[in-house]
């Protein structure tokens, strides 16, 4: 930290991160990796630390405790030093570069990652008892403390929503032994991801978990006694007697500072952002909730509010501010998760409805899947079902345009091996390249698609640009470094087999040789160039067979575990310890965890 004598005195940070969730921590941690030295600083409003937001639901109903909700080991942002401040920014000031805070104080900035997250849509604010006691919201962790001590109060609720959210929240009631009231606005769960087959699986088991399950139904007011729930009331005029209303209809993101920048940003239905997470204002990025990406497949903007998506978002944002490392793309969007007894998971565009899209379907006892095919290519992946298939490799498989002609029944049956797949696809390539010469196609990169900014090229020091060039070979696009030191495959010298046939010629080679001495493509070396003084003797070219890049997205690394027994907490009063302990314990069944 810093300060500039200007005419307002100002602090300044080389990162500046608002918002203190899963995508702002990871991306201030992953900076901190890159740039050991620069000045990081997390803006936030909230009073706790990053939590494990998914795992809510588990902690309401009891079965974890307070110290599993943490995303991060207590003391992370101390030890990465990384500077926390609880404010709220209300303005950017982009031209000149800094934001402004509540109060009125200013704050500079290189580099500014806006990860603010979403907000829960709830109920209209003119639905009639809407603001009784015992209706709540659920998003923060606010909202599950205050569930977590109504439970052993509680004997029938009413659960508002009809997505992923909601059905967690029913099952976690029926663990606690609650009735439970399910209301569905659509006709089906999950229209937009779910056919109604698919839809109709997950209700039916919802329905034998012991929930009521009301489709087409909404709530047109909620009735109350002494300023308490006492039910609600549907559309079809039914009255639904409850002592706990709990709303799961969906987020919108936190898009404020969007409009309040000096500077038009574009955002609709989220901060648009590229593949590197710049959005159309310069030194300005986005990451999580708040961050709409361009969906590969549709061409769409929309946020991709899973945990996973923002730790991923999180990374990339950290490598594109410092420099630390060239990005991954993001490709389709993908969500796997628990459904009651059903592990589900979607990829892609399962749902597309073309002339040029197949759909394909395996109905079995008990489980469910759907694919959509563009001739042998797949576009969308679900899957409902005890177990769930390798979400990330399908997920490579649709981003990297792959062939699926030779595994189509085993996705449908749920018997998808991925290794052996990628083992055989790499074993294909090679193969294909040494007998026809041929340099397999890459497939096009995704355009710019926000601010017409290109991406900048590699920057290349001055001791690499005095090295001399290097020798001819043809080669595919560069890997990662391999572990054994020896290529994939070994060096192949055309019109020198073996030291017994050097002198021979063989058709095959010399038609191999021509082939490659037609391709343009040489690495290393001038295109076309000519050829050697005397010509007589033969050139060896040296092929280089390289397996294609692979192009697939890690799993979230599991943040290392930071030893902070010896390390005070300055600040008591603000931890997550302090603040929950207040709160009465949960009572309730004896495998509960206290």
């Amino acid at each position: 930290m810093r300060k500039e004598n200007t005419a307002g005195t100002i602090d300044r940070a080389d990162i500046v991160i608002v918002g203190n969730g899963i995508a702002g921590l990871t991306a201030a941690v992953e900076a901190r990796r890159f740039e050991p030295e620069k000045r990081i600083v997390i803006m936030t409003s909230q009073s706790h630390p990053t939590i494990n937001t998914p795992a809510l639901k588990q902690f309401a109903i009891g079965k974890i405790t307070r110290e599993q909700l943490l995303a991060y080991p207590p003391g992370t942002e101390r030890l990465q030093r990384i500077h926390v401040v609880n404010t709220l920014v209300e303005e950017i000031h982009a031209q000149e570069g800094y934001i402004r805070l509540a109060g009125g104080q200013g704050f500079g900035y290189q580099k500014l990652l806006l990860a603010t997250g979403s907000h829960p849509l709830g109920l209209p604010p003119d639905l009639p008892g809407q603001d009784f006691d015992g209706v709540l919201t659920l998003h923060r962790l606010h909202d599950y403390l205050d569930l977590r001590r109504r439970l052993n109060e509680v004997e029938e609720a009413v659960v508002i929503g009809g997505g992923s959210h909601a059905i967690e929240t029913v099952m976690g009631l029926l663990y606690w032994g609650i009735r439970v009231h399910w209301l569905i606005r659509s006709e089906t769960f999950l229209p937009r991801m779910l056919d109604r087959y698919a839809s109709a699986l997950v209700l039916e088991g919802a329905r034998r978990a012991g929930a009521k399950v009301y489709t087409k139904t909404e709530v047109v007011g909620i009735v109350g006694r002494v300023g308490v729930v006492a039910g609600v009331v549907t559309t079809d005029q039914r009255m639904l007697p409850c002592q706990l209303v709990l709303v799961c209809t969906g987020t919108s993101p936190v898009a404020t500072l969007a409009r309040h920048c000096d500077i038009p940003m574009k955002h609709e239905k989220g901060i648009l952002v590229d593949d590197h997470l710049r959005t159309s204002v310069r030194n300005i990025y986005a990451a999580g909730d708040v961050a709409a990406l361009r969906d590969p497949l549709t061409g769409t903007y929309a946020p991709r509010a899973q945990w996973y998506a923002a730790v991923q978002q999180g990374r990339v944002a950290a490598a594109v501010m410092t420099g630390g490392a060239d990005p991954e793309r993001f490709g389709v969007s993908w969500h796997a998760t628990r459904l009651g007894d059903l592990s589900m998971l979607t990829v892609g565009s399962p749902l597309a409805s073309s002339d040029e899209v197949t759909p394909l379907v395996d109905r079995r006892r008990g489980s469910y899947r759907r694919l959509s095919l563009i001739d042998d290519r797949l576009v969308g992946y679900l899957s409902l079902g005890p177990a769930s298939p390798d979400g990330l490799a399908i997920k490579r498989i649709i981003d990297e345009g792959l062939s699926v002609r030779e595994i189509t029944r085993d996705l449908l049956r749920g018997e998808f091996d991925a290794r052996k797949y990628f083992s055989s696809k790499r074993s294909y390539a090679v193969q294909r390249m040494v007998t026809t010469g041929q340099m397999p196609t890459p497939l096009p990169p995704v355009p710019g698609i926000v601010a017409g900014e290109r991406v900048a090229a590699p920057r290349v020091s001055a001791r690499a640009q005095s090295l001399p060039p290097a020798p001819l070979q043809r080669t595919t696009e560069a890997l990662p470094p391999q572990p054994s030191p020896e290529p994939p495959v070994r060096p192949l010298h055309a019109g020198s087999r073996s030291s017994a046939s050097q002198q021979q010629s063989f058709p095959e080679t010399d038609s191999l040789r021509k082939q490659l001495g037609a391709q343009p493509t040489l690495v290393g070396a001038e295109q076309n160039a000519a050829p050697a003084a005397g010509g007589t003797q033969e050139e060896e070219v040296e092929l280089v067979v390289r397996v294609p890049e692979r192009q697939f997205i890690a799993p979230p690394i599991k943040p290392r575990e930071v030893k902070t027994d010896a390390l005070p907490n300055p600040h008591p009063s603000r931890s997550l310890w302090h603040y929950t302990s207040k709160q009465p314990a949960v009572k309730g069944k004896g495998n509960v965890q206290k």
